[in-house]
């Protein structure tokens, strides 16, 4: 009898401790929720830590401490988080999209390629997993399957600004100059501040030779962003090209000024300012973009500074 009621007495008192363990885990992981949506990501962790020590099955806390280690940086404490909420839920999308994310950022491609479609499969209505395999493919440079996903995530989600903003880049890298224009014009549409649209439909418009289109999307792009380094060098790029040096000056010259150590910026001024006949200072700018060590700027002092 007494080793009987010994043998009764034990999963009873488990179940207790289970039960007992149990909304203690879960005000754990409600104060880490709370805690994540101010930021206090440090202090997230440290309460999805105590919700897993009192329940090692609790996948959200893993899902959750995993998201949290991200955002500081910790990616590899993330991928252990989202291995494990995977293993203890493999059919929750969410947590392979997550994964895929991370998979990425350890500069693995071909991984979070994987985790994407796996979410996709779950989810097939997943707009933001076809997007993110979208860019993940184009990093591979694999640009029509890439345009594929964007496609797709676009069908789902009509006003998806950055897909079309990022089809509209993987287009530019076929050479599809005219199908990109749509796409940032779109992208500029459905978000009118998109100064990184404007800069890179200047780019497609300059590809396809209307160079005063060009310069007034970049016009546009330095009013949004005055700080848009590329922008003013690449204005400059194609005043060069009008022949409008001192409009083109001006502008190395501010990219200059937001950028001291651009040798590119030195070296396109020194021309300008060559070809508008100032050779003393074009020099001057050859010999700085040569000490901040552009070689071609070597091979022009040494062409036009004897």
């Amino acid at each position: 009898m007494k080793n009987q009621t010994n043998f009764i007495l034990f999963p009873v008192l488990f179940v207790i401790v289970l039960y007992g363990c149990k909304p203690a885990a879960e005000n754990y992981l409600k104060s880490g929720v709370e805690k994540a949506g101010k930021s206090d990501y440090a202090g997230a962790i440290r309460d999805y830590t105590e919700a897993i020590k009192l329940d090692t099955f609790m996948v959200e806390a893993y899902n959750d401490r995993g998201n949290a280690r991200h955002e500081l940086g910790d990616s590899q404490g993330a991928m252990r988080d989202y291995n494990r909420a995977i293993s203890l839920n493999p059919s929750n999308a969410r947590y392979y999209f997550n994964r895929g994310i991370v998979s990425g950022e350890l500069g693995n491609s071909t991984w979070s390629i994987f985790n994407y479609s796996k979410a996709i499969e779950l989810d097939p209505k997943f707009a933001q997993a076809y997007f993110n395999r979208g860019n993940a493919k184009s990093s591979t440079k694999d640009y029509k399957e890439a345009i594929e996903d964007f496609n797709k995530a676009i069908s789902l989600s009509p006003d998806y600004t950055d897909a079309f903003y990022n089809r509209g880049l993987t287009l530019c890298n076929l050479g599809e100059f005219t199908e990109a224009l749509g796409d940032f014009t779109k992208a500029i549409e459905l978000k009118p501040a998109f100064a990184e649209a404007y800069s890179n439909r200047a780019a497609a418009k300059y590809n396809l030779s209307d160079f005063t289109g060009a310069i007034a999307d970049y016009d546009k792009c330095t009013s949004l962003n005055p700080a848009f380094t590329v922008a003013y060098k690449n204005r400059g790029v194609i005043k060069s090209k009008l022949k409008d040096y001192s409009g083109a000056i001006q502008d190395f010259s501010k990219a200059i000024e937001l950028n001291p150590k651009d040798a590119v910026a030195y070296n396109n001024r020194a021309f300008a300012r060559h070809e508008d006949g100032d050779l003393k200072t074009a020099c001057t700018d050859w010999e700085q973009a040569a000490k901040l060590g552009y070689a071609a700027a070597r091979v022009n002092l040494t062409k036009y500074c004897k």
